[in-house]
């Protein structure tokens, strides 16, 4: 089943942001295969990356942050079989061989204006030139070749790619099928434990992050901020991401199994709850893509939370209504790169979520005619999507505004 193996691909282990991690990967081949001392990196990469790249730290690696440490640690390191769980084996040997290259100045940086994620590295030695090329999600190298003679895929490669963007059936955004869908993804057992283990690792960075956001009442909104700004300062925290982002994940599992474990919704319950959140969240990234204009953590992982809450509480039916409140107030969130105050962005995600659930349980729900909101959640997400292009163009300002700090 499409959706099942969707699912699957979509949740995916990260240490530290997901962007420098899957540069980072990309690089690794270049580092297992090149067997001799680099003398040039030709870096291309498309500006959505390198502004999600930008800010955010790298666990292991101190004050080191930004798409080119990333590439040099990732080259360093020489694994990828570790996929984005790589800057786990960053030690002080490792550090001093990234901080030599980097003294070195070899790296020439080129960005790309193109739609979807695109890292494209070629690495040069004496004798040697390997050239890798990661594209259309954060673990899928499209190529890999030493000398112009490609490489076999090594057996990793087929295990984590992410998968290329799919168009889900229109049936899949009716909330009335999603009790159906996540009976059918509960009864895979490798998907079951794939959630269980994201539950963990990500509760546990929530109990992590109160070092920076103590909690108030166990709420999820506070477990949220803390959690996500351990992550974008580098905190050595492994993540389980959704949707090639690992703030995505953070913010679609954490308030629906706070929420869960406060109402003793039991464990199979709290699963499939969580996998509406995932399915939601994976539904919308389907439309705006794993690297976007908008901000994952609100437009995505925001209605993630909606759907996983109100099928806790029987209350789906009321779906439609808590997005249009939902999606009415967060919009316009465009983004501005991976970075501490991506917290604020997973806080605001969490409340005004809640706070929608909240007026749509009283009766309140705005108008299908406001704006761009649509008569169902289908309708609405069409017309978002059609902002696209225009908020791209933020993009570039910001990437100006990066590179003059």
């Amino acid at each position: 089943m499409q959706l099942l193996a969707t699912l699957k691909k979509s949740l995916e282990v990260t240490s530290g942001c997901t962007e420098p991690a899957a540069i980072a990967y990309c690089a690794s081949f270049a580092g297992k295969h090149l067997e001799e001392q680099p003398t040039r990196f030709v870096f291309k990469i498309d500006q959505r990356t390198y502004k999600n790249a930008f800010a955010a730290g790298i666990p292991h690696a101190g004050s080191r942050k930004g798409s080119e440490w990333a590439l040099l640690l990732g080259f360093v390191t020489a694994a990828p079989e570790q996929r984005l769980s790589l800057f786990t084996l960053l030690n002080p040997q490792l550090l001093n061989q990234a901080d030599q290259l980097y003294a070195q100045d070899l790296i020439e940086v080129e960005l790309i204006d193109t739609e979807g994620l695109l890292i494209d590295l070629v690495v040069h030695s004496s004798n040697n030139k390997v050239h890798t090329i990661l594209q259309g999600g954060h673990t899928r190298i499209s190529h890999l070749s030493r000398n112009g003679v490609e490489l076999a895929a090594e057996s990793h490669l087929s295990q984590s790619s992410s998968p290329l963007p799919i168009t889900f059936d229109k049936s899949f955004y009716n909330p009335e099928r999603w009790p159906e869908l996540v009976d059918t993804a509960y009864g895979d057992a490798e998907l079951r434990q794939t959630v269980r283990q994201g539950i963990a690792y990500n509760m546990a960075a929530a109990l992590h992050g109160q070092q920076y956001i103590p909690s108030q009442g166990n709420d999820g909104e506070h477990l949220v901020m803390g959690a996500i700004f351990a992550r974008m300062n580098g905190d050595p925290i492994p993540v389980m991401s959704c949707a090639g982002s690992g703030n995505k994940g953070l913010t679609s599992f954490i308030p629906v199994v706070t929420y869960s474990r406060q109402h003793n919704r039991g464990e199979e319950t709290e699963i499939k709850a969580v996998l509406v959140s995932i399915l939601l969240t994976t539904l919308i990234t389907s439309r705006f893509g794993e690297v976007s204009s908008v901000c994952g953590a609100q437009y995505a992982a925001g209605a993630g939370i909606i759907g996983g809450i109100l099928y806790l509480r029987d209350e789906l039916q009321l779906f439609e209504g808590a997005y249009n409140n939902f999606v009415s107030s967060i919009s316009g969130g465009f983004c501005d790169g991976a970075k501490g105050s991506c917290s604020m962005r997973g806080s605001t995600a969490v409340s005004v979520a809640l706070a929608s659930i909240k007026h749509a349980e009283a009766g309140f729900i705005v108008s299908s005619r406001d704006g761009f909101l649509g008569q169902s959640f289908l309708e609405t997400l069409d017309n978002l999507q059609k902002y696209n292009p225009l908020i791209a163009k933020f993009e570039l300002e910001t990437i100006r505004i990066l590179k003059e700090k």
